[in-house]
């Protein structure tokens, strides 16, 4: 059981004997009965709000009056593809928010009709958004029926989601500003201590690493935060055998087995569209999008595709102005040739087949 499974059983297991939950929604949770892709507007607008805040629960399952487990009726959080969610978010908010789900059971007692004490097992799950590393979190576009606006910014007040107050914003501003200093003296010092020779900077926001040469190295930032959230011990002060020059020793089992790319600066610059962007400003539907860009391999290329990843378990597409370029052009060459799209269209469509006769 993780941290955030355990956290989600403490919130559920306080309950009166009647089975209703002592928890209310506060300003780190928020209840659902259910989970479905129709409302992953909604969940992103708390999700913004929580990033905005100090992070929170979207816990699924609970009948919010009166409020008790109800339980899931489906498997659609369990089989929810966490690209499609993270895609959507990031389309109506940025910066991208980390966030991570689950699903698990949970024993609730209830009095039958012949007033027996029996307990049933009810599938609950949830979605955790983390405070974000880059506050605010803003709205890119709108959405009528969540009464999202681009441009906004969403707090989590209590039990609600409203758009931020001045006094919060200056908090945010604040704080940024303080971090900033802090780790500028933390920099400062680290320049006094070792001197400049050979000192490099890492900069986990634009992912550049600089040398005394200037900038030769570039990096996802989110590999970075997946070795510190694996490294279970970091001892400082071990000394190098042969030569006793200071070193940092990360200990521990990490586990990156699956590759990161390592970009040409920030992902964000460089490849900035999401699948359902790009597909909007080439004026076609998604299925013909990602028909093209599996027909020209284009997800094989770093110069037009990015994989990055934005949770735990969760992963998003995002493609280069090159591509968008690319595909602009052979959507020109396909204009009157609607037999060669037509072909595209079915090789996509019988990919599996083909790739399971070309690996036989």
């Amino acid at each position: 059981m993780d941290e955030h499974e355990q956290e989600v059983m403490k919130i559920l297991s306080r309950r009166t004997s009647n089975g209703k939950l002592r928890s209310r929604e506060s300003n780190t949770v928020e209840f659902k009965k259910s989970f479905n892709m129709g409302s992953a507007a909604a969940y992103a607008k708390t999700m913004a709000a929580f990033a905005n805040n100090t992070g929170g629960y979207i816990i699924f399952g609970i009948e919010d009056s009166p409020r008790s487990i109800l339980g899931l009726k489906n498997n659609n959080l369990e089989n929810l593809k966490q690209e499609k969610l993270t895609e959507t978010i990031n389309s109506y908010f940025a910066p991208a928010i980390d966030w991570e789900t689950g699903t698990f059971d949970i024993d609730v007692e209830k009095v039958d009709e012949n007033g027996v004490s029996v307990t049933e097992s009810k599938k609950v799950g949830w979605i955790y958004a983390y405070e974000s590393d880059i506050k605010p979190v803003i709205a890119l576009k709108g959405h009528s029926g969540e009464s999202i606006t681009a441009g906004d910014v969403f707090y989590r007040y209590r039990a609600r989601n409203g758009k931020i107050k001045p006094a919060e914003m200056e908090k945010i501003i604040s704080e940024r500003i303080t971090r900033e200093r802090k780790n500028l003296l933390k920099v400062l010092e680290v320049i006094r201590k070792s001197g400049t020779a050979n000192l490099g900077i890492v900069n986990y926001g634009n992912g550049h690493f600089s040398t005394p040469y200037g900038v030769d190295v570039a990096f996802d930032r989110k590999l970075v935060t997946q070795v510190l959230k694996k490294a279970k011990y970091i001892k400082e002060g071990s000394f190098n055998e042969t030569d006793g020059i200071p070193v940092l020793k990360v200990t521990g089992n990490i586990d990156l087995a699956e590759e990161v790319p390592v970009p040409e600066g920030n992902p964000d610059d460089t490849h900035p569209y999401i699948q359902k962007q790009m597909a909007e400003k080439l004026g076609i539907s998604t299925y013909d999008l990602y028909a093209l860009i599996w027909y020209f391999k284009m997800k094989e290329s770093k110069k037009y595709h990015l994989e990055i990843t934005v949770s735990k378990n969760g992963k998003t597409h995002k493609f280069s102005k090159f591509a968008l370029e690319f595909l602009h052009e052979k959507l020109k060459e396909l204009e009157n040739n609607e037999e060669e799209f037509n072909r595209i269209r079915t090789a996509y469509k019988n990919r599996n087949k083909q790739e399971g006769t070309n690996n036989g």
